[in-house]
């Protein structure tokens, strides 16, 4: 893989000058830190599959590892690695008995439930496409009522408890639905 293969968007700098000038910098390194086990433990487990990684992307729809094609099982395992080492990493985290590293540990185990949700890009929505294969229907509708209730519970804690967090996550993933079988098709990890 050469320099060529790996990107940065747009969206993804906007993004980041987002998160500077709102003054969140001291939450980064809490973010930045679940987010890279997550994603080291995709690539582990692409080439413990014996699967070759083509490129790497930073978007809107987050980091993407590229990759070459492989079976729906291996597809599978592939996702369930990334939330599986925010666990690990949460759990070691919490070890060091230090308050930042448990702080953490907190932001990991949130993040890899996050992304156990069955919907497109999450890895959840990965595996959970992956099963409903021969069902694209069932998907849609346990996904799509699943966003509505995100939805919905991200207008309420927005406007009762002044957390716009959750509605800007749901938000991010009905903006990402118009491109669900693209993101089916695409044979990347997200």
């Amino acid at each position: 893989m050469d320099r060529r293969r790996l990107t940065l968007s747009l969206a993804a700098v906007l993004a980041a000058l987002c998160l500077y000038y709102r003054g969140d910098l001291a939450l980064l390194p809490l973010l930045l830190l679940p987010a890279a086990a997550h994603e080291l433990s995709h690539v582990l487990a692409l080439r413990l599959l014996g699967r070759r990684i083509t490129s790497f992307r930073l978007d809107a729809q987050g980091f993407v590892i590229g990759c070459t094609g492989g079976s729906a099982l291996s597809d599978v395992l592939i996702a369930l690695a990334g939330p599986l080492g925010g666990v690990v990493y949460a759990l070691l985290a919490e070890r060091a008995g230090i308050d930042w590293f448990s702080q953490s540990a907190g932001v990991s185990l949130l993040l890899s439930a996050f992304n156990l949700l069955p919907i497109l890009p999450l890895d959840g929505g990965r595996v959970f496409s992956v099963l409903c294969a021969e069902h694209r229907g069932l998907y849609r509708a346990v996904s799509g009522v699943l966003l509505a209730l995100l939805l919905f519970g991200g207008v309420f804690l927005a406007v009762w408890k002044k957390s716009t967090v959750p509605l800007a996550a749901a938000l991010w993933l009905l903006f990402l639905r118009r491109d669900e079988e693209t993101l089916v098709k695409s044979g990347e990890i997200r």
